[in-house]
């Protein structure tokens, strides 16, 4: 009999120093005593340790990313006193900070607890951060009680608490109506309401995620019964607990699971456990044909827009590459107060919006923020640019992401009447394959690279066309790769080309793209800097892996 394959380092380390650590004893330790493996571990409380010997990223939990103007606040005292003055807004709507000494890691962590804000599965194999809409709880779209099914599920004992062994993380949105703005295929489980017979309910999605290799979500249940949503969203961990990979960790996602079974083989893995717990009402559950069909977001480009609640609105403000004092989050949560109704929530394109604006307030609040020097307009166009912190502090970028974005934002975003010309276009770039920046459901995603040339190791980035999380989804398309210098060059030229290919100004560049494709757009834009196609040795050996990992999961479920 072959001897079985071993787990992974990761999961050693997990049964060897277990998730938790008490931060004021790691404080007194000296600096020699730990091993990369323990630092490893601090993932479970949301740190990870700086490319900067000595420092630490640190995450905080913030659910749909609302915050209060208290808990902003008590953020901006954090970071002056131990993050260098720093926060950063993720792409799943949390607050990091970075250079973060190790002894000052627990004051971080119980300070900001003493406002209601965890660090505690922030990263780490786990259930992480729970995202929604932008508007959550007063989009006038909202079908159902999004915040508070977003906290059942985020809040549970079960998820927050006891599964805090996965196979790798795991991440859940869940949104308010069927539309794509709490991007529901790209997550491992994504929901939002729909109504059968004049009853609420909710749409279950599963398998979806990015990285190196991104999938897109499969249709599992048609209709869950409101009262059942937690206890299909435990059960559905739960079989990620069993079947997920624990010996070849870049085959360990959720996405593997489902695709491997298949829509319908997943929907009856997640009844076995949900019969297995004796939840009563399961018959409800309608399965359906597993179609899956999204509706494009309705955000598009709209500086305020108006609630649920009539006469009070949103104004949004574009966050330049993610980045806030803490003067001037401070600044924020004095205006939320004055204008709004002291809370807002930080976005899944990087940015920040004050909710329960009055009517009679919104030309003030707007005007102050365009004195101050924020960006008001131009979200989903050209200056709304979602970006990673690339090779700054980074121990995985490859590209120096924070400069190719200030040359976009200088040589492209100021130029409004060319921008508004081109119209929506969602650009989002990454400084590595890891897609913490989502390059691949852009309709312009860049992954950066470096390759060998002539001149030795040179800078620069895969492009890709045509992500989209509506209606089936797709995973946007490689066009080439370009040197660093030439990227800005490269997006005028390439959006030229849709301006003056596109059928009509009504001709979107996400459909554009698709009509194109990846290999037209590469034949309209001719010689290019590198010019080679970006999917190289990593996805091939990927995907060898991945068809060994499928044989696996089918032997394992069939037993």
């Amino acid at each position: 009999m072959p001897a079985k394959e071993e787990l992974t380092q990761v999961e050693k380390d997990k049964l060897h120093f277990g998730f938790d650590f008490d931060f004021r004893e790691i404080a007194r330790r000296p600096a020699e005593s730990f091993t990369p493996n323990e630092l490893a571990m601090f993932k479970w409380t949301g740190i990870y340790q700086q490319l900067q010997k000595g420092f630490f990223m640190i995450r905080l939990r913030m659910p749909g990313g609302l915050f209060t103007s208290k808990q902003l606040v008590r953020a901006a005292e954090v970071a002056e006193k131990y993050a260098q003055n720093e926060l950063c807004i993720t792409t799943r709507q949390c607050l990091q900070y970075h250079w973060v000494r190790r002894e000052d890691l627990y004051k971080v962590i119980e300070e900001m607890k003493e406002v209601g804000i965890l660090t505690k599965n922030a990263c780490g194999d786990v259930t992480r951060n729970v995202v929604s809409c932008p508007l959550v709880g007063v989009c006038p779209h909202e079908e159902a009680d999004t915040f508070q099914m977003l906290r059942a599920i985020a809040d549970h004992p079960e998820l927050l608490d006891e599964q805090r062994n996965l196979s790798r993380k795991h991440k859940i949105s869940v949104a308010g109506c069927g539309r794509a703005c709490a991007q529901t295929l790209m997550n491992c489980q994504g929901w939002y309401p729909v109504t059968k017979s004049g009853i609420v309910g909710w749409k279950f999605h599963a398998g979806g995620g990015l990285g190196s290799k991104p999938y897109i979500a499969k249709a599992i249940f048609e209709w869950v019964p409101a009262e059942l949503v937690v206890d299909v969203a435990r059960a559905s961990t739960e079989v990620y607990r069993r079947l997920g990979n624990r010996r070849v960790r870049a085959l360990a996602r959720l996405k593997i699971v489902v695709d491997s079974l298949g829509a319908q083989g997943y929907a009856e893995k997640v009844l076995e456990v949900l019969k297995e717990r004796n939840v009563q009402g399961i018959e409800k559950i309608v399965v359906g044909d597993h179609t899956v069909d999204v509706g494009e977001s309705f955000l598009d480009g709209q500086p305020v827009i108006e609630q649920k609640t009539k006469g009070l609105f949103v104004v949004r403000a574009i966050i330049k590459r993610s980045e806030l004092s803490g003067q001037e989050a401070r600044r924020f949560a004095a205006w939320a107060e004055q204008f709004g109704d002291g809370t807002l929530v930080f976005t899944n394109r990087q940015n920040l919006l004050f909710r329960s604006v009055p009517a009679a307030k919104v030309p003030a609040l707007s005007a102050l923020l365009k004195k101050e020097g924020y960006i008001t307009e131009g979200f989903e166009h050209v200056p709304d640019i979602v970006a990673c912190v690339g090779t700054t502090v980074c121990n995985l970028a490859v590209a120096d992401v924070p400069n190719t974005y200030k040359s976009m934002m200088k040589d492209l975003a100021l130029d409004e009447a060319w921008w508004r010309k081109v119209g929506p276009v969602r650009i989002n770039m990454n400084g590595c394959p890891n897609s913490c920046a989502q390059h691949a459901i852009a309709d312009i995603g860049l992954r950066g690279l470096r390759k060998r040339t002539e001149r030795g190791s040179e800078e620069g980035y895969s492009v890709f066309i045509g992500g989209s999380l509506a209606g089936a989804g797709h995973v946007a398309e490689p066009v080439c790769d370009v040197t660093a210098p030439y990227v800005v060059p490269l997006l005028k030229k390439m959006l030229d080309i849709y301006v003056k290919e596109r059928r009509s100004a009504a001709e979107t560049f996400a459909a554009f793209s698709k009509r194109i494709t990846a290999s037209g757009m590469k034949a309209l834009l001719g010689d290019i800097p590198f010019g080679t196609d970006p999917v190289g040795e990593r996805n091939q050996d990927y995907d060898a892996l991945y068809k060994d990992s499928v044989i696996a999961a089918q032997k394992k479920v069939s037993q």
